[in-house]
């Protein structure tokens, strides 16, 4: 299975393909409906990457006409705020075993004890957009409420949380 993406300047076809899941996680994603990644601390160059994979696994699931931009803008924000708020490694773990896909990011950050305003008593997050309107950040989380059903965090007993959003696809 590949994808295939617009590549930047120098290229001359303007396009070249990725390979998005190894044969393993293919075969993995196929039987079990679950696949997983893990993103050393430091490894942000390796996102897109990972990006790609997740969606490469949601394409082979989702129905015709699934809004997969979407969940690229999730996979992409949730990955992103990992590595701009903790300190260490992530495991990302993508599963289908419902109605719709749930995608969870686990990190070993500092949670979100500094902005309990972000969780409601069911440890839901609830962001809000920023006050300043021209700031550029404290918009991620709140655009990623917005496209999911549903987005919980769950702290971690040896330190960080798990972030997971239940996707706006539908199977095939």
């Amino acid at each position: 299975m590949s994808i295939t993406r617009r590549s930047g300047a120098g290229r001359k076809s303007g396009r070249h393909t990725v390979t998005a899941l190894s044969a393993w996680r293919r075969e993995t994603w196929a039987l079990t409906a679950m696949a997983t990644w893990v993103l050393q601390a430091g490894d942000a160059a390796r996102i897109p990457a990972v990006r790609h994979q997740v969606i490469a696994a949601l394409r082979c699931r989702a129905a015709l006409g699934s809004d997969l931009d979407s969940a690229e803008i999730v996979v992409a924000e949730l990955l992103t705020n990992t590595f701009a708020h903790t300190p260490g490694p992530a495991w990302v773990t993508l599963s289908w075993n419902g109605t719709h896909p749930l995608l969870s990011v686990a990190d070993i950050g500092p949670g979100f004890g500094r902005r309990p305003g972000l969780l409601d008593e069911m440890h839901r997050l609830v962001p809000k957009l920023p006050d300043d309107e021209l700031s550029e950040h404290g918009r991620g989380l709140y655009l990623v409420a917005q496209l999911t059903h549903d987005l919980v965090v769950t702290p971690r007993p040896a330190g960080g949380c798990v972030v997971s959003a239940t996707l706006r696809l539908r199977h095939r």
